[in-house]
């Protein structure tokens, strides 16, 4: 799945318009299509757990808590702040935050184009943001952070792109401005911020100055890269080894070293030494760390004005407590499968010649159809051809960097794409560990646009014939709109399933989502229950179900929204404490949680105590006192 480019870094017109008025339009069209897709299912299928998770911090920070201090919030807090923004703008319901998070949506699809458009034509580039819009928020739209992490690693990404066709620090400084923001939503926005670094230390090698270094600098400056380099990758791996696998080493770490070895390899075997080599490194770093450093202190400020800036702390050791509670190896099979089918895609389209490429042609394009009606009702087809797409990552970065080592730099524009080029595989193969380590399927749409420019930027160093461009394109789209998106995150990259998510929900809280029948019946059921049953502004709900609070208008007694982040030590006289407190006739309990463990027996035993009548609905059991 490899797309095509021009080797301009700002490519003429494209042979396939010669009127421009007609490339506008086309451009113009394909985007509108693309919004006007995701739009369509803005609303359609839904997590309860992970919106009653959002919608609650949301909702407590309108009732004057703070995130890490009042409650235990899940990420950074950012986020948590601007769907309290949405609930004020649109409402106090689960489409609000949808809303919201369109408006940011709505800012990326032009600056993804912009970013192809570095690469390729206009027309082409606008096709490779249609095909990155199809894998993106249609497939999953809860306003979760990872969304924020992709649409402002591709908003840095650009300001960085702009960078480096206007040399204005200016554009460093917006870069890192967006690194910051989207560690804010989510603590894995570092991961862009990694991707940038390495990128400024490659550029420093590659731009071009009249006087070399003495060797005293250059030895201290190749010792202080290599150090970073190293620190770098052993960060990478320490972080891996605590939930890797084979195949999670194969896929995130060895992109990982792949663009740690590049850089090394210039360092050593590129050009000539150039002059005042840390002072020019720092010129571009400060204005990019300021920009990063900017909205993390005007965030830490709130706290530390409230004397709360110890509870910064618990931000950082929240994540590694995430990395133990939500785990999922991925399935060395797929990984191996998906790419030998890479790798001869890729020799297909660039190795071939003549009459053999011309076969190959038509096998390729004639065969896609009979591909996808085998991924439809042949889970093992599916299987394969969602590896293909999900190896294209580690397969393209390691692609691209073995081309950038061959390729030796052949004058300023040669270095400006050069450097492009590993700005975009230097991001992608960082941002890559978002998957890291729950590395389910939605994960990787996550950063599957990234993916597609990352691609779409190595073919500027080798160019495909059209076939293989129209056909990758055509395959892409159809693939994940026909059997992806309808079988929703519970399929997804597993097997075809029809779209279940038709059912529109009645709560007022829900804003109109359509969820499954089960789903709609559950809640439902558990509305006239709790109406029933319940009396003043607090329940309690446990464990690992925060939608019940919200959805039924409920406040949390205590500061816990998912129980396994929770403090085992004392919890259960903390939890009664809070019952008693707030004077709680309800209970509810999850007996089927996705991540917690079941109630633990001494709490279950107060409980049953305590409330001693009972219901069972699905999941839940609702107990209350007489």
């Amino acid at each position: 799945m490899v797309l095509s480019a021009q080797s301009e870094p700002q490519p003429a017109a494209t042979p396939w318009f010669s009127n421009r008025r007609w490339e506008r339009f086309f451009t113009a069209a394909v985007l509108l299509v693309s919004v006007l897709y995701a739009a369509h299912g803005l609303k359609r299928g839904w997590v309860a757990a992970d919106e009653g998770f959002l919608a609650q911090s949301a909702e407590r920070v309108l009732h004057g808590e703070l995130p890490h201090r009042e409650y235990s919030e899940g990420y950074t807090g950012g986020l948590t702040f601007l769907n309290a923004a949405a609930f004020r703008l649109f409402g106090t319901n689960l489409a609000s935050l949808r809303y919201m998070l369109f408006l940011i949506f709505l800012g990326w699809v032009p600056a993804f184009q912009y970013a192809a458009s570095r690469f390729v034509p206009p027309p082409l580039a606008a096709a490779i943001t249609a095909l990155a819009v199809a894998w993106s928020i249609p497939n999953y739209p809860a306003a979760l952070p990872s969304w924020y992490n992709l649409f402002f690693a591709t908003f840095g990404l650009v300001a960085a792109l702009r960078y480096l066709e206007t040399e204005h620090r200016r554009w460093l400084f917006v870069a890192g401005l967006c690194g910051g923001i989207s560690i804010l939503f989510k603590i894995s926005g570092l991961y862009f911020v990694a991707g940038v670094l390495f990128f400024l230390l490659f550029r420093e090698r590659l731009v071009p100055r009249t006087k070399q270094s003495g060797p005293l600098e250059t030895l201290l400056y190749r010792i202080a890269l290599v150090s970073c380099v190293l620190l770098y990758e052993a960060l990478v791996f320490g972080l891996l080894r605590r939930g890797g696998t084979s195949a999670t080493f194969l896929y995130f770490w060895i992109p990982e070293l792949a663009i740690g070895a590049t850089l090394v390899w210039f360092e050593f075997y590129s050009g000539e030494n150039q002059r005042q080599r840390f002072a020019f490194v720092l010129r571009e770093l400060m204005p990019f760390a300021a920009g990063v450093a900017l909205p993390l202190a005007i965030f830490s400020g709130r706290y530390l004005l409230a004397g709360s800036g110890s509870r910064l702390v618990e931000i950082f050791s929240l994540a590694s407590r995430q990395l133990e509670i939500a785990s999922f190896a991925p399935s060395i099979f797929k990984l191996a499968g998906g790419v030998v089918i890479n790798l001869l895609l890729i020799a297909a389209f660039f190795l071939t010649r003549g009459r053999t490429a011309r076969i190959l042609a038509a096998l390729f394009l004639l065969g896609m159809p009979v591909v996808l009606v085998l991924a439809r009702f042949e889970r093992y087809a599916d299987r394969a051809l969602w590896g293909t797409f999900w190896t294209l990552l580690p397969v393209v970065i390691v692609l691209g960097t073995a081309l950038l080592l061959r390729d030796s730099p052949r004058g300023s524009r040669d270095s400006i794409l050069k450097q492009k080029i590993f700005l975009v595989l230097s991001v992608t193969a960082a941002c890559s560990l978002i998957q890291f380590p729950f590395t389910i399927s939605i994960y990787f749409c996550y950063v599957a646009p990234l993916a597609f420019l990352a691609a779409t930027a190595v073919c500027c160093l080798r160019k495909p014939p059209r076939w293989a461009v129209a056909g990758a394109l055509c395959l892409g789209l159809s693939y994940v709109v026909l059997e992806v998106t309808p079988g929703f995150i519970d399929d997804m990259g597993e097997q075809y399933v029809p779209d279940k998510q038709v059912v529109r929900l009645t709560l007022p809280r829900l804003g109109g989502l359509r969820v499954s029948p089960g789903s709609a019946r559950l809640y439902e059921d558990l509305d006239g229950i709790l109406k029933q049953h319940s009396r003043g502004t607090y329940i309690y709900a446990t464990p690992d179900c925060p939608e019940v609070y919200f959805l039924y208008g409920f406040r949390n007694p205590t500061p816990t929204l998912f129980d396994a982040a929770d403090d085992p030590v004392g919890r259960t006289e903390r939890i009664l404490q809070a019952i008693r407190q707030h004077d709680v006739n309800l209970v509810v309990l999850n007996q089927h949680p996705q991540f917690s463990g079941p109630v633990p027996a001494d709490l279950r035993a107060a409980l049953e105590s305590e409330f001693p009548n009972r219901v069972e609905t699905g999941k839940f059991e609702v107990r209350w006192k007489p």
